[in-house]
């Protein structure tokens, strides 16, 4: 567009011109010492004009030959990084189809050329260590910091997610720490380095860690509520560490999780405080009736009598609730109350025999100077359950021998 309108501006101040010319070619002497010359205004205009436009032409040609070397280089910069683009976008499609040695070539052939070689370096690392090649992986995780320095935090990051996927946990572990040295709040370093601490089950450490997780906005719940319950049962459960620190640092809802309820109760069991382990179970019970902390709660040293009272609470909620009906007859045996006793396991037999029912049962006759072949019996059916046997039919009860608990 500005040729053209540049194009009829020339044509029309040439006609104007002509247009003078014609009307008065005017006279112009021009003299030079002994030189003299004569002509008209319009040949004198005419070879001006000419002399500028060939001026104006050579200026031009000189300073485009001047630029031509920059110009050249430019265009192969331009070239070579277009043909690196080429070759990075083949190598991506390769590695997305599983063709790793022939990606690794072609991201690296350009990669020096390439307007973004920390992306064509990283993709080759990643090629080799799909190839099992971990030495040549690092090798190109270090071309790419020597190509972007700014960027070694990334690359540094990258290389310690590699490690960690390729199962090199112990590399992985040395990089991430350093990283988290050195970034003590960055999220992606957290929560890799936690996934290392737990798939190296090193408990402490993780357990050390975790706060700084929970505490971080940009960490997801989902991320670290899993690795949390399996770190807190996996130290509960680790013999020679003491479990009152670490109860300490639960939450109210986590202790009233049963596993670790579970834990600390049988801890302090052993250690002779089961005031302390009542308050446990019973906080924890009352939210949720676990056989575990059943079979612990009747380990209590307190009074048989107050267990009892507070089983018959529980089972008012869960009349059928066999762990619950074993261990109260199993306290009313150890009182004498044999009548009661009998009353609750026979319950117990009636909903799902149990090796412990018969066990208790056989006891009870036992106490009752009842024949022992009735004794034996339970026994024989508690044994046979135990190896997944069929049970005998009609076990003996306390009613007499007529008298049968329904069979398995």
């Amino acid at each position: 567009m500005r040729l053209t309108l540049t194009f009829i501006s020339a044509l029309i101040i040439a006609a104007g011109l002509a247009y003078l010319v014609h009307i008065d070619p005017g006279f112009v002497l021009l003299t030079y010492g002994n030189i003299s010359i004569e002509t008209s205004l319009a040949v004198l205009v005419f070879l001006i004009l000419i002399s500028f436009i060939i001026a104006y032409l050579g200026l031009r040609i000189f300073f485009n030959i001047k630029k031509m070397p920059k110009a050249l280089t430019l265009w192969r910069t331009q070239h070579k990084q277009s043909r690196s683009q080429r070759e990075l976008n083949d190598g991506l499609i390769d590695a997305a189809e599983g063709h790793w040695k022939r990606s690794e070539k072609r991201l690296l052939k350009h990669a020096s050329q390439s307007a973004t070689p920390l992306l064509n370096y990283i993709s080759a690392a990643q090629a080799a260590q799909s190839q099992g090649a971990y030495e040549r992986r690092d090798q190109y995780l270090v071309k790419a910091t020597k190509a972007l320095p700014a960027q070694t935090q990334a690359i540094q990051l990258m290389r310690a997610e590699l490690q960690f996927s390729a199962g090199q946990l112990e590399q992985a572990l040395a990089s991430l720490q350093q990283l988290h040295t050195d970034n003590p709040t960055q999220p992606a370093v957290l929560v890799l380095l936690m996934k290392t601490y737990h798939q190296l089950k090193d408990w402490e450490a993780l357990h050390l860690l975790l706060p700084s997780i929970r505490a971080h906005k940009m960490i997801a719940i989902e991320q670290w509520k899993s690795i949390e319950s399996d770190m807190l049962t996996q130290l509960f459960n680790k013999p020679g560490l003491s479990l009152t620190s670490l109860w300490n640092t639960l939450d109210k809802g986590q202790k009233t999780i049963p596993a670790y309820a579970a834990a600390y109760a049988e801890s302090l069991i052993q250690n002779q405080q089961s005031e302390h382990a009542e308050s446990i179970l019973l906080k924890s019970l009352h939210k949720q009736v676990s056989s575990n902390l059943l079979r612990l709660y009747g380990l209590l040293d307190i009074d048989r009598s107050k267990k009892i009272q507070q089983l018959e609470k529980w089972l008012k909620k869960e009349p059928s609730h066999i762990n619950m009906l074993n261990l109260l007859g199993q306290l009313c045996l150890q009182q004498g109350l044999l009548g009661k006793a009998k009353g609750y396991l026979d319950k117990s037999l009636s909903i799902k025999p149990s090796t412990m029912a018969y066990l208790l049962m056989g006891h009870l006759h036992e106490k009752q100077d009842h024949p022992a072949e009735q004794a034996s019996r339970c026994y024989k059916s508690g044994l046979e359950l135990t190896l997944d046997l069929p049970v005998s039919q009609n076990p003996p009860s306390l009613n007499g021998p007529g008298n049968t608990l329904p069979a398995k």
